[in-house]
């Protein structure tokens, strides 16, 4: 008798969907929380003139030992999964593909899960053809280990600088290893237009120079990703970003700039205006980017501040509640480097540092702001 009732009431809501639109957003019920991930420090990474902060722990990252603390940090942080840099499965001098290998297993271990930022700008992707064979094997190996990170039995994988080829590129590199989109691929960027390919974005960065409105940018990049989801009618996955601060003057860039933690203010800010985006996932920028000044992981200045931060408003998050704002600061300012100070960083494995947009001038509204920064169209 009960399943007649629950197949008349499935015919009754079948029926009054006809005509309707379905909805185009989550993908999943699951209310994820990432952070990115770095496996490239060695013993050479940690000289605090270098950089803004040096972690709790000096440590190199081929140890399992560290593997297994930063897992066991993420978890009781309320993370879910890391989203870790890859250059692409070439074993020689690439620590991105041997320190990944042996992560999964620690991950497995302790029930946490990996992704894949495949960073397309990778000193070992030629062109197109390279990144298609590096994602073919991404599918046929990590993608099928136990502790990779899988929605709805889809592998999830994000990029990085996916820019660099057109979405037609794209498009053809999908259709070749994965046409029937069994694997789950979020683009980077303030140009939505690749999720005709794509089937999720997200933001690497949301605080620049000068500094823009968190929650405007959350709630923008949210209508963005919906609309072209009723446009494309597929879903999307919308993935907000939340920040701790950024620091990157120690690197050696023309454009380099610091914005102040405020004791955590900053953070706290970029919780709420991810949240407030209603998104599917929120990933952090990030646990352990220390050059630039993202990180999360247990520092000096810092001890386990920003875990239990993360803790807290992840909590929030996947319980839809949403804690006090921190309380009201003045905008932060911008520190600008001054050319004579710059001393160039060590660039782990030869990595290209990620590109950051130049600055421009400041109090304009925030439309203009991202269409001059990234010279491109923020609207559908």
């Amino acid at each position: 008798m009960r399943r007649l009732v629950r197949l008349l009431i499935l015919a009754v809501v079948s029926i009054g969907m006809i005509g309707t639109v379905a909805p185009v957003t989550a993908q999943s019920p699951d209310r994820l929380v990432l952070a990115f991930y770095y496996t490239w420090f060695d013993e050479n990474s940690w000289n605090p003139g270098r950089l803004p902060d040096v972690p709790a722990q000096n440590y190199v990252s081929r140890d399992r030992g560290v593997m297994g603390r930063h897992i066991d940090q993420a978890k009781g942080a309320g993370i879910d999964a890391f989203v870790v840099s890859w250059y692409g499965p070439r074993v020689e001098n690439n620590q991105t593909e041997t320190n990944f290998r042996a992560m999964l297993d620690e991950a497995a271990a302790r029930g946490f899960r990996l992704a894949l930022d495949v960073e397309v700008t990778s000193p070992f992707f030629g062109g197109p053809g390279d990144v298609q064979a590096a994602l073919q094997t991404l599918l046929a190996t990590h993608a099928k280990h136990p502790a990779y990170l899988k929605v709805d039995g889809k592998p999830v994988i994000f990029f990085w600088r996916q820019q660099r080829f057109g979405t037609g590129t794209w498009g053809a590199i999908r259709q070749a290893i994965d046409p029937g989109h069994n694997s789950l691929w979020i683009e980077e960027g303030v140009d939505v237009s690749p999720l005709s390919v794509f089937d999720g974005h997200h933001l690497y960065k949301v605080i620049w120079s000068p500094p823009t409105d968190l929650a405007y940018t959350a709630s923008k990049f949210a209508r963005l990703v919906r609309g072209a989801a009723a446009n494309l009618g597929a879903p999307k996955v919308y993935v907000a970003t939340a920040m701790p601060g950024w620091d990157d003057r120690k690197l050696g860039r023309g454009d380099s700039f610091g914005i102040g933690r405020e004791g955590g203010a900053v953070y706290e800010r970029s919780w709420q205006a991810a949240i407030g985006g209603s998104p599917d996932w929120i990933i952090i920028t990030s646990f352990n980017e220390w050059p630039e000044g993202t990180y999360i992981e247990p520092s000096q200045a810092f001890g386990n501040r920003y875990l239990e931060l993360t803790a807290k408003w992840a909590a929030a998050f996947k319980s839809s509640t949403m804690p006090p704002p921190p309380p009201p600061v003045p905008t932060p300012a911008v520190v600008p480097v001054p050319a004579a100070a710059v001393a160039p960083a060590p660039k782990p494995m030869a990595a290209p540092p990620k590109p950051t947009p130049k600055p421009v001038a400041p109090a304009i509204d925030p439309d203009t702001f991202l269409r001059l920064r990234f010279g491109g169209q923020t609207e559908l």
